[in-house]
């Protein structure tokens, strides 16, 4: 039980409600106590203001009357005193013998300060003896007192006006508003916090379904993706942004199975065939040199072919790491073409395809690596070669724009199929129906050729593309940044 009420309070739900909770509270309570001080000043204020206007009013009575020049000083103060009357207020006028001389209870008895008049309390009022002649001052006796006094100066004395009022009415009030608070926030949070949970419930119940989906995702079950509840806010954008990520993965491991298979498929083929070869030449002891001849050449021509696709695999696992080392150069295109073309004469002349090359007219110079940029070409040229029949031609040339060089390379074989073309550059991919390889044939490859050309062709900031393929045959760019514009 301690368990689950540890792991629901660690949930983000109950995190968000807390914090919630905790700063509304800490609002209403500030609310709150700025409100009741408020209260408590304006209270006293209003209640000295009231009792400072009474005692103004009997003192303007009392010079009024003591004016006129009347000795009777005592009688006349009691005579207008009693004359004045307030619903919830005592006027009292004290001599200068701090006595009482005169006074004058409420008209509601009910409301008269109870224990009053003190004789403490003249002595308890400020600034009767200074120049002000006015002050007030509080009594905590019941209930408490308020009272403020004014001195009145005449020919028959001088007398202390104080008008005092109890203070039960507003202490009531005041306690009536804290006992108000105090039922009215905690009601507010506790309705606050269920909402707040409620909301938060409501708000990540998306998050909540997203997490129950993407566990039941993996590397086997990769076709599943996030709900999207709305593509406008944060959690709809973050799953968006997760599905995306769940299709590169799931393409990428698409890729990689097929890849696996696709290599173990086209190693176990030449190696197929050297186990044959050696177990022919094994079957039988006594062979003639020329038999043993072609067994070893055939044995060689397949570990030949093995030896590149190992090599073309390495090649493209150390490119999808990022470690392939590359030697920046100047690279004029021009004598660089010309060698590939006449390293696969031989190889044309052999296959009855006639091999041309139409050299730039300006000199052609891009910055990258010689090596790499050769065997571009030479993929290029041996694919041209390969898929195109005997009696066909195979041209290729060269050329610069204002700020690209162009290798175009044309052959006339019997194309490509329009639903083969979007993955000629996949790794392994080869449109067998349409350009089928010669096992037997000299340099026959893996479907590897095009993946390393255009992975070469983007480490240099450039691309290959199929330009155009009928049954007249299919035309191939390379596309370079050049290091000299023109």
């Amino acid at each position: 039980m301690v368990r689950r009420i540890r792991t629901a309070l660690q949930s983000m739900r109950s995190k968000l409600t807390l914090w919630y909770t905790g700063i509304l509270a800490l609002v209403l309570v500030a609310f709150a106590a700025a409100t009741y001080i408020y209260l408590v000043r304006a209270s006293a204020q209003k209640t000295d203001d009231t009792l400072m206007d009474s005692s103004e009013l009997v003192v303007a009575s009392l010079k009024s009357e003591l004016g006129e020049g009347t000795e009777r000083g005592t009688q006349t103060v009691r005579e207008v005193v009693d004359d004045f009357r307030f619903r919830d207020r005592e006027v009292v006028v004290f001599d200068d013998s701090h006595q009482v001389v005169a006074s004058s209870g409420p008209r509601e008895p009910e409301r008269s300060p109870k224990a009053w008049p003190r004789p403490e309390a003249f002595s308890n009022l400020p600034g009767l003896t200074s120049n002000a002649g006015r002050g007030c001052s509080t009594l905590s006796a019941g209930h408490g007192i308020r009272f403020c006094g004014v001195v009145v100066q005449s020919a028959s004395g001088n007398f202390v006006v104080v008008t005092a009022k109890s203070l039960f009415e507003e202490k009531e009030t005041l306690e009536q508003v804290r006992t108000a608070f105090g039922i009215a926030i905690p009601i507010a949070l506790v309705l606050a916090s269920l909402g707040g949970f409620l909301l938060a419930k409501r708000s990540l119940a998306p998050v909540a379904e997203m997490g129950d989906r993407a566990a039941r995702i993996s590397a086997n079950i990769l076709q599943e993706r996030l709900p999207v509840k709305s593509e406008k806010d944060e959690v709809g954008r973050l799953a968006i942004i997760i599905n995306d990520l769940l299709s590169r993965l799931d393409l990428s491991f698409e890729q990689q199975r097929r890849f696996m298979a696709d290599a173990s498929h086209e190693l176990r083929t030449p190696l197929s065939s050297v186990l044959g070869e050696a177990e022919v030449a094994l079957s039988r002891p006594h062979r003639n040199e020329e038999e043993y001849r072609q067994c070893l050449n055939a044995v060689y021509n397949e570990g030949n072919r093995m030896s590149r696709i190992v090599a073309d695999l390495l090649s493209l696992a150390r490119a999808d790491s990022g470690q392939y080392p590359i030697k920046q150069t100047d690279c004029s295109l021009g004598p660089l073409i010309e060698e590939c073309v006449r390293a696969l004469k031989h190889l044309a002349e052999k296959r009855g395809v006639a091999l041309s090359f139409t050299p730039p007219a300006t000199e052609t110079v891009v910055k990258g690596d010689a090596e790499l940029l050769r065997r571009l070409f030479m993929n290029l040229l041996d694919n041209a070669i390969k898929y195109t029949g005997s009696g066909g031609t195979v041209r290729a040339a060269l050329s610069q724009d204002q700020s690209e060089c162009i290798f175009t390379i044309s052959d006339t074989g019997r194309g490509i199929a329009a639903e083969a073309q979007p993955h000629i550059f996949e790794r392994f991919y080869r449109e067998d129906k349409v350009r089928q390889r010669n096992a037997d044939s000299e340099g026959s490859g893996a479907g590897l050729g095009l993946s390393i050309s255009q992975w070469i062709a983007n480490l240099h900031g450039g691309r290959v593309t199929l330009d155009e393929s009928s049954e007249r045959g299919s035309t191939f760019s390379v596309r370079l940044p050049s290091s000299r514009l023109v």
